[in-house]
């Protein structure tokens, strides 16, 4: 992808720096993909090389926005660095885009027809985080995915020029899923930073507060709420499944390995119960490769 367009390079919407090249910028947002690659591959050789830059640079997009609202700052401040983020995308989509990211996505959105609403939706999610907001019922909790996940699977679909209505609702479930899955992965590292993604009607209903999960007495019940939440996860899981017959045949070899990790990422999460707190389930380089393999030979999770 060449271009000499020079444009600004910068680490924060409202600081530009020098310029740098529309390749710089894909470069860039690729570099970032590969140093938030874990446990599911964002950009991976499966996909057309056509699609792959759009993809890093949504990525990157979304990986910026993430870091600013989860940012050890106060909210308000969280909340200012993200109305910039707002700011200097729609001057991006108005053809004046700053920093190798907002250049990249830019580029992205206007070769490749993507919308632009889902970008403004994720940033309304998360605004959400950057309240440190929790969720009183589980369709809280949904209702919060489909702005930060689901329009993300949304993107994704449009880059591949997918618009059928039971493949964006099976996006959907697959994109919900891996966020929870996050999550609950996540539990002991967001409650080192005071958020709790598990429903308060879920924790009520098995007597529990966020502040008496690391109290011995309540593991149990700790690793009983966690299964009911992984179950739910599974069923989301299968309800995405069908999107791998709708969808060109690399993206779906991707959606394959990518819920084959999230189910892999739940068994460790169900095992392991309480102790999520303490030690954070992940795949490895020996889970990965089974993913592949599942993928590779359509194996469910």
């Amino acid at each position: 992808m060449k271009s000499t367009t020079a444009v600004s390079r910068t680490s924060d919407a409202s600081n530009p720096g020098p310029p740098v090249s529309l390749d710089d910028a894909y470069q860039y947002c690729e570099s970032v993909v590969r140093a938030h690659d874990e446990n599911f591959p964002v950009v991976s050789r499966f996909l057309a090389a056509s699609k792959r830059p759009a993809l890093a640079a949504i990525y990157a997009f979304a990986r910026r926005s993430d870091d600013i609202a989860d940012a050890a700052a106060p909210s308000a401040e969280r909340l200012q660095g993200l109305d910039r983020m707002e700011e200097a995308l729609a001057r991006a989509l108005d053809g004046a885009p700053e920093g190798p990211v907002f250049t990249a996505l830019a580029d992205a959105v206007e070769r490749h027809s993507l919308p632009a609403e889902p970008f403004f939706d994720l940033l309304t999610a998360f605004r959400r985080d950057a309240r440190d907001e929790m969720f009183d019922t589980w369709d809280d909790l949904l209702s919060y995915c489909r702005g930060s996940a689901n329009t993300i699977g949304r993107l994704v679909l449009a880059l591949h020029e997918v618009d059928n209505p039971d493949a964006l609702r099976e996006s959907d479930c697959v994109c919900t899923g891996l966020q929870l899955t996050n999550f609950w992965q996540d539990l002991g590292r967001d409650l080192a930073r005071g958020r709790v993604f598990l429903p308060r009607e879920d924790l009520a209903r098995f007597g529990l507060h966020p502040e008496d999960f690391f109290h011995p007495v309540n593991r149990g019940r700790l690793s009983r709420v966690l299964v009911h939440e992984c179950r739910a996860v599974h069923d989301l899981y299968d309800r995405g499944r069908p999107i791998v017959h709708r969808i060109p045949g690399g993206l779906a070899l991707q959606i394959r390995m990518t819920i084959a990790g999230g189910r892999a990422v739940l068994r460790e999460v169900e095992h392991r119960g309480w102790r999520v707190l303490k030690h954070r389930p992940t795949l490895g380089r020996a889970g990965r490769a089974r993913v592949l393999l599942q993928a590779i030979l359509r194996i469910d999770g």
